[in-house]
């Protein structure tokens, strides 16, 4: 913002913007407080305390997380933006959301904010939510453990705004890109979920020896096999000290590359120095961690798809070089399926941080179907897999234009 005016900005508009307190601009309630008896499962739709730093909306159409019938309420007129007076951190309250809708009854620890008719309420709630002023309104949180956000703090906002014509094409604008951000959050979170289906229903139950889905054209049984009868193991990185990493021509797979990939990211490796007493890491080799937090998040599996020199394995995960001739896109999606996670989850030892035993991992119990059946199950869940990716990248893509 130079001189009050924007650096991006529609076309046909030039005009200065105006600099104004918000309290010469609008008027300042609270809402009324509740308590667990006052909520039923039918009533008119309420905003409670916290639901605005927890699940953040610009404009607020509906609420139908709580509902209340009670006498006396507060009730949103449209057009009201509201801000919470209290949260855990001055980040998660510095933030204000417009409701539209007529009826919606205005919980306890709200401040609401009655703009006049020079100040479209949905351009306010992104004035107050982001940049500068939302810089400034966190500065005026106080409070340690829970903070808080009081109606004078808002009365000295300062703001810089437009016309209100230009105020609506702005706020227009954002909202749409809101809109599409929620459709993609929408289609992303069905796809996990999906992905999650799919990976119990596509690998045999315990006890089982064929799945529940199927593509057409298989209807042999699956063998079964010990995970230690797929190849052979080796240890990652030892001998080592702190002034070895991060230098050196030789790179290592990092533990949270194993941990959070079903196909290791090959771009996410550190330095090292060359050690040719070192395992090599080669195409189709799974990776395993060996500690954890919790037993959940144990024996987290990973494959390698590249066959340059000099890779390591870091030392909190071994590996394991298949010498069966078995599809390396299977194997990723079978070793996270929910039936063989239960295996591992099993052998997790320990009290403050868990273990598991590599011998041990070796007797856990898979079920390999025909190479051609391995390959059309490791296709389907790469493109599920690409179409994650291609959402997420559209989410992040469209959160980063609204950043500026």
């Amino acid at each position: 913002m130079e001189n009050n005016k924007p650096k991006i900005r529609f076309k046909d508009y030039k005009e200065t913007w105006e600099q104004r307190k918000l309290g010469e601009v609008a008027k300042f309630s609270k809402g009324r407080g509740y308590s667990k008896n006052d909520l039923t499962e039918e009533g008119t739709p309420i905003i409670l305390y916290g639901s605005l730093y927890t699940n953040y909306q610009t404009v607020i159409n509906d609420v139908s997380t709580f509902t209340v019938d009670k006498d006396n309420s507060v009730y949103s007129l449209g057009n009201e933006v509201v801000v919470p007076s209290s949260g855990e951190s001055a980040e998660d309250i510095a933030r204000a959301s417009a409701i539209i809708n007529k009826g919606i009854i205005l919980g306890g620890d709200l401040n609401i904010i009655h703009s006049n008719n020079n100040i479209n309420p949905i351009f306010l709630a992104l004035l107050i939510s982001n940049g500068e002023r939302k810089i400034e309104l966190a500065k005026k949180a106080q409070g340690k453990s829970v903070v808080h956000l009081y109606n004078t703090d808002l009365e000295e906002l300062n703001l810089i705004y437009p016309n209100r014509e230009e105020q609506t094409r702005i706020s227009d604008f954002f909202n749409s890109i809101d809109h599409l951000i929620t459709l993609h959050q929408r289609k992303l979170e069905l796809l996990k979920e999906y992905k999650k289906t799919m990976l119990r229903k596509m690998f045999p139950k315990d006890g089982e020896n064929v799945p529940e889905i199927r593509f057409d054209g298989f209807s042999d049984d699956w063998e079964q096999c010990k995970l230690g009868e797929v190849g052979e193991t080796f240890n990652g990185l030892s001998g080592k000290t702190k002034e070895d990493f991060g230098k050196g021509d030789a790179e290592f797979v990092t533990y949270l590359n194993v941990f959070n990939n079903s196909l290791s990211n090959i771009n996410l490796t550190e330095n090292v120095e060359v050690d040719i007493k070192q395992h090599e890491v080669k195409f189709g080799d799974i990776f395993f961690t060996t500690s954890s937090e919790t037993p959940e998040e144990v024996g987290m599996s990973s494959i390698w798809l590249d066959n340059r020199p000099n890779v390591y394995l870091n030392s909190f995960c071994f590996g394991l070089r298949p010498t069966l001739n078995i599809d390396p896109y299977y194997v990723a999606y079978m070793l996270r399926s929910s039936g063989i996670r239960r295996q591992f989850i099993l052998l997790a030892q320990g009290i403050s941080r868990y273990n598991i035993s590599k011998i041990k991992a070796m007797e856990i119990k898979i079920l390999l179907p025909k190479l051609d059946e391995q390959r059309e199950i490791g296709s389907f869940f790469i493109n599920l897999d690409n179409l994650i990716t291609l959402h997420q990248r559209k989410l992040d893509s469209l959160e980063k234009q609204k950043k500026y």
